[in-house]
């Protein structure tokens, strides 16, 4: 499947979102994630391909790819792509169970910076359907200033089933979340964010009694507390 380069868009900070419309129907349930690879002159250590969720919501019928441009050749490649570029190649398609499950307990979304996207897309994905957005996302992140913010207040203000925390600055552990949202272990918890956050949080939530079976995990790798 040929992937071609529409148009990039300055989030905020250093995070873009890539958008690539495909040459027939990509079919994916929001929140999942692709497999792509840019090759490119004298890659680094990382190579040349990458995870990334597609952070569209299905609806919108594109690959967009929302991420923080570092110094990585991978990331400098994509960020120097041209409108009309076919470079990029798709290599294996949407897959991931960190999707919107249907459950008899609240929704609880915590997400460590550009983890956010996952959410993005089903949250979009559910506003566009008409579906409710019962859930509480609890935004973790350095600075206040995140992508993405903007479609949240407006999810929020339309429909006020959807609620959420912004914490800037402070890591996000188990009695943090305790405090925003009460019924925590009572709840299904998605986390997804950089690696080792996801990983020290998950274990901090069991340790303070949530169910294993209760908490879903998205680990987004080369990002840690410094870059997320």
């Amino acid at each position: 499947m040929t992937l071609t380069f529409i148009e990039k868009e300055h989030l905020v900070d250093n995070v873009w979102a890539f958008r690539f419309k495909p040459s027939e129907p990509l079919t994916w349930t929001a929140g999942q994630y692709v497999r792509v690879e840019l090759p490119h002159d004298n890659p680094d250590d990382e190579g040349t391909q990458r995870w990334f969720t597609n952070s569209a919501a299905p609806f919108e019928g594109i690959l967009q790819i929302s991420t923080r441009v570092t110094e990585s050749t991978f990331k400098q490649a994509l960020s120097k792509l041209e409108p009309g570029s076919t470079a990029l190649q798709l290599i294996e398609n949407p897959e991931g169970d960190f999707v919107w499950q249907d459950s008899g307990a609240p929704i609880v979304f915590v997400a460590g910076g550009i983890g956010v996207t996952p959410f993005r897309s089903i949250l979009k994905q559910r506003a566009h359907d008409g579906q409710s957005l019962k859930a509480t996302l609890v935004y973790g992140s350095r600075t206040p200033d995140v992508p993405f913010k903007d479609e949240l207040e407006e999810w929020t203000n339309t429909d006020p089933s959807l609620t959420v925390h912004y914490v800037a600055g402070a890591p996000l552990t188990a009695e943090r979340l305790t405090e925003l949202v009460p019924d925590l272990n009572a709840s299904l918890v998605y986390v997804s964010g950089p690696e080792p956050m996801v990983e020290a949080l998950g274990d901090d939530l069991k340790k303070h009694g949530l169910p294993e079976s209760q908490l879903k995990q998205d680990f987004f790798p080369n990002y840690n507390e410094n870059n997320y």
